[in-house]
C-alpha cells in the first residue's frame, strides 16, 4: 500500500517537471521565432537594397543565400523543439493524472 503511494507521488512529480520542462522549451522556442522573423526582416531589406536592377538583384540573392539556408535550418529546429514541448505536456498531464489516480483511488479497499 505504502510502495503505491510512493509510485503515485513518484509519478505525479515526473509529469509536473514534465510539464515544467515543456514551458521551458516553449519560452526559448518563442524567442528563437522572435531571432528568426528579425533575421528574416533584415535579409528582405537587403533584397530590397540590391533588386534595384536584374545584375545586382542577382548579387543580392547570392549574398542572401546562405543566410536564408540558416534561417530555414532554425525553423525547422523551432518546429522539432516545439513538438517536443507538445508531447512533454501532453505525457506531464497524463503522467500527474495516472500518479494521482494511484495516490488517491490505489488506497480503496474492497
Amino acid at each position: 500500500m505504502l510502495a503505491k503511494k510512493i509510485l503515485g507521488i513518484i509519478i505525479a512529480i515526473l509529469g509536473v517537471a514534465m510539464l515544467i520542462s515543456s514551458f521551458y522549451i516553449k519560452s526559448q522556442v518563442e524567442q528563437g521565432r522572435k531571432q528568426i522573423s528579425e533575421a528574416q526582416h533584415q535579409v528582405d531589406q537587403g533584397k530590397a537594397l540590391f533588386s534595384l536592377n536584374p545584375v545586382t538583384k542577382e548579387v543580392g540573392k547570392e549574398i542572401a543565400r546562405p543566410v536564408e539556408k540558416k534561417i530555414k535550418a532554425g525553423t525547422e529546429k523551432a518546429n522539432l523543439y516545439n513538438t517536443i514541448a507538445l508531447y512533454l505536456q501532453i505525457g506531464g498531464c497524463i503522467f500527474i493524472i495516472l500518479g494521482s489516480g494511484i495516490v488517491f483511488i490505489g488506497n480503496k479497499k474492497k
